[in-house]
C-alpha cells in the first residue's frame, strides 16, 4: 500500500504538466492489472502528447532498465515517429538533463532505459525478432492488420509488460476496432477521448474546429469526435439504418412484391472475390461470396446462371472490368440448355438514370440526378442508402412508408453473414469528382488503408437498382417454399 501510494503522489505532482481527463485512466494502466491500455477519439485530444509525457515520466521515476519499442506502420524517417513527441514530452517536464536524445534512440541516462522507433511495414521481422521490450506503444494503431498483430503481440513477453494503442477510429471494419474496442479482451482497459477534454488546445485550433463543425458537420463528427465510418454520418449507409432493415417487412407488416433478381459483382482480380445477393419477391435473403480469378469467370458465370436458373431470377451484374462478358457466358448457357434466364446490365460507371428529375423523389428542390451524381454507381448506392433511412424511420419513428421502399433483410441469412454485409454497406463514404457524388473508388480504400473490396455491398446494389425488362410479380413465400426450401 506504501508503495501504492508513493507512485499516487508521484502521479500527482505533475498532474498540471499532462492532460486531467486522463489522469485516472493512467493510473489504472500503471498502478494496476492491465496488460493492454487502448486510447482511441478523435483528432487534437492530445492522445499522443499525453502518452509520451507519462512515458517519459514514468521511465525517469523507475530505478530499473526498461525498454520501450515505439512503433507505427510508416516511418520513413525517424522524425516522422514519435520520437518527436517524447523530446517535446521531455522539455516540457523538465527533464532535459535526465535523458540523452539521440539521432535514433533515447536514452535515460541513470538507468539506461531506452526508446526505440520502427515502422512496421518496412520492418516487420525486425521487430518480431526484438526481445525483451517492457512496454510497446503502438501509434495509428488502426492501421494495424490482424497478420501484423499476430506478428507483433509475441514481442511483449515479460509477466508485467505493457502494449498501448494509440488511435483515432477510421473504420468499423479496422482489426484494432473490432477486436479492442467493440470485443474488449480481458486485462485491456480501453477510454475514449475528444478534443472537448483537452486544456491545452489552442484558440486557433478551437476555432479551426468550430468551423468544420458548423461547416461540415458530418466529417467533424468524423474527424473530431472519434466516430468510425460505418457509424458515422459520412457513410453513405448508417449502421442503424441497416439494422431496422432487418425483417423490415414483418415488423411493418408489409407485403413486399417484386421480381427475382440476383445481384452479381464478378471478381476483378485474384485477390477479388465474387459475390452475389439473392432478393426474392422485394426481400435480400442470402448473400455469398468466394474466392475466384479472371481464369474462372466462366465459372462463376455457369454457378450463376444455375441459381437463377432455379429461382426464376433475373442476373443484375457490374459490367465494370470482367463483368462486361457475364451477359454473354449466360446467353451461351441459355442456349445450350434452352433457358431463358434473364441478364440485366448494371452499368456502375455509365451515366445515370433520369438525369433531368430530382435526386431525391420526395424533394423537388433537390439537385437533379446529372447535378447530383457522377455516374450511375452513385445514384444507385444513394437510392437503396434512401431506401434503408425510409425503413429505418418507420420501423423505429413510425413515419409513413410505401412498400416499394421498404429494404428488408431476412434474419434468416444469420447474424454472422448480416453483419458481414452490413459492415461492406457502412464502408464506403462520398467524395466529390467534378463536383458531383462519387462513391469512394475501391482503389483507393485498399491501396490507401488496406480495405478489402466491398463485393457484397455492390452485389446487393446491382440487385436492388435492376431494371430488366417485362417485370415479374412473384410472392417471395411461394418461391421460398419450392425453389430455395430451407432459407
Amino acid at each position: 500500500m506504501a508503495r501504492r501510494a508513493a507512485q499516487r503522489e508521484e502521479l500527482e505532482d505533475s498532474t498540471h504538466l499532462t492532460n486531467p481527463a486522463l489522469y485516472d485512466f493512467w493510473e489504472e494502466v500503471f498502478l494496476g492489472s492491465v496488460d493492454i491500455a487502448v486510447l482511441h477519439g478523435g483528432r487534437s485530444s492530445s492522445k499522443t502528447r499525453d502518452t509520451a509525457c507519462q512515458l517519459v515520466r514514468l521511465i525517469n521515476h523507475l530505478t530499473v532498465k526498461m525498454r520501450v519499442l515505439c512503433i507505427r506502420r510508416f516511418q520513413n524517417r525517424i522524425q516522422e515517429s514519435v520520437y518527436t513527441e517524447l523530446k517535446w514530452a521531455i522539455n516540457h517536464l523538465g527533464l532535459s538533463a535526465a535523458f540523452d536524445v539521440m539521432k535514433t534512440t533515447i536514452v535515460h541516462k541513470a538507468t539506461g532505459s531506452e526508446f526505440i522507433f520502427y515502422g512496421i511495414e518496412r520492418n516487420l521481422d525486425d521487430i518480431k525478432g526484438t526481445s525483451d521490450i517492457d512496454i510497446l506503444w503502438v501509434e495509428e494503431a488502426e492501421k494495424l492488420t490482424e497478420e501484423q498483430w499476430v506478428v507483433i503481440a509475441p514481442t511483449i513477453r515479460k509477466e508485467d509488460s505493457l502494449t498501448i494503442l494509440l488511435f483515432n477510429p477510421k473504420f468499423v471494419t479496422d482489426y484494432v476496432w473490432k477486436n479492442f474496442v467493440v470485443s474488449t479482451p480481458e486485462h485491456c482497459l480501453v477510454h475514449k477521448i475528444d478534443y472537448s477534454e483537452n486544456p491545452f488546445l489552442s484558440d486557433k485550433a478551437k476555432r479551426d474546429i468550430a468551423a468544420m463543425q458548423e461547416r461540415e458537420p458530418e466529417k467533424f463528427e468524423h474527424v473530431y469526435g472519434g466516430v468510425p465510418l460505418g457509424d458515422s454520418e459520412l457513410s453513405i449507409f448508417k449502421r442503424r439504418w441497416l439494422d431496422a432493415c432487418v425483417d423490415a417487412h414483418t415488423v411493418l407488416n408489409v407485403t413486399l412484391t417484386g421480381r427475382n433478381t440476383i445481384g452479381f459483382d464478378p471478381a476483378d482480380d485474384g485477390e477479388d472475390n465474387c459475390a452475389t445477393a439473392d432478393k426474392i419477391g422485394g426481400i435480400f435473403f442470402d448473400a455469398e461470396d468466394w474466392a475466384s480469378g479472371k481464369d474462372e469467370l466462366v465459372q462463376n458465370a455457369k454457378r450463376v446462371w444455375a441459381k437463377a436458373k432455379l429461382m426464376g431470377a433475373t442476373v443484375s451484374y457490374d459490367t465494370i472490368g470482367v463483368g462486361a462478358f457475364v451477359g454473354g457466358y449466360i446467353d451461351e448457357q441459355n442456349r445450350e440448355n434452352q433457358a431463358k434466364v434473364q441478364h440485366y446490365a448494371f452499368h456502375a460507371g455509365g451515366a445515370v438514370e433520369d438525369p433531368d428529375k430530382p435526386s431525391d423523389p420526395y424533394n423537388r428542390q433537390s439537385p437533379l440526378n446529372k447535378d447530383e451524381y457522377l455516374n450511375r454507381k452513385a445514384q444507385a448506392w444513394a437510392n437503396t442508402a434512401r431506401r434503408a433511412m425510409l425503413t429505418f424511420n418507420a420501423v423505429t419513428r413510425g413515419h409513413a412508408i410505401k412498400p416499394e421502399d421498404v429494404l428488408s433483410f431476412s434474419s434468416g441469412m444469420g447474424v454472422a453473414k448480416l453483419d458481414a454485409l452490413f459492415t461492406e454497406l457502412c464502408v464506403p463514404w462520398w467524395v466529390e469528382t467534378e463536383g458531383k457524388k462519387r462513391v469512394v473508388p475501391k482503389v483507393k480504400l485498399k491501396k490507401d488503408l488496406g480495405v478489402k473490396s466491398h463485393n457484397l455491398a455492390d452485389a446487393v446494389i446491382a440487385a436492388d437498382n435492376s431494371h430488366a425488362k417485362r417485370p415479374m410479380i412473384i410472392s417471395p413465400t411461394a418461391v421460398t417454399q419450392t425453389a430455395m426450401p430451407g432459407i
